[in-house]
């Protein structure tokens, strides 16, 4: 039981890893009119920060993982969570009006990094296993 609360943990923290980074592409329009030209460089400096802070932490998690065959199941269990987090994230706040829905390029780059994410998962699963130690 423990190790299937430490699966749905870590794919919590992958969920809000990807819906981070979604909500600041969806939302870069508004942070323009807020920050004017610096919020691409604000856009990308917290994503990255984000991306490396979570990874950080997801290979620690994954590393403290027993060797089983359920750990496969985080490159899609993720998803479930991200769906929720998502419509949860656009009932608390919701766009106030229709200028600062992102655009459809906005949305391909957000389907383009959701279909990408498990290659993200991939890596980082295995780069946990490979520093794991061996008996």
């Amino acid at each position: 039981m423990t190790h299937f609360l430490k699966l749905q943990n870590l794919s919590i923290l992958l969920a809000l890893t990807l819906l981070l980074n979604i909500q600041l592409l969806a939302n870069s329009g508004r942070l323009y009119l807020i920050m004017d030209n610096i919020y691409i460089l604000i856009i990308v400096s917290i994503a990255l920060a984000s991306l490396i802070l979570f990874t950080r932490i997801l290979i620690k998690l994954v590393r403290r993982l027993e060797a089983s065959t359920w750990n496969l199941s985080l490159y899609v269990l993720w998803f479930p969570y991200l769906a929720l987090f998502t419509y949860v994230w656009t009932r608390i706040v919701p766009a106030p009006n229709e200028a600062a829905w992102p655009s459809p390029a906005v949305g391909l780059l957000i389907i383009a990094l959701t279909f990408t994410f498990p290659l993200y998962v991939f890596i980082v699963h295995m780069v946990a296993r490979s520093k794991q130690r061996t008996t």
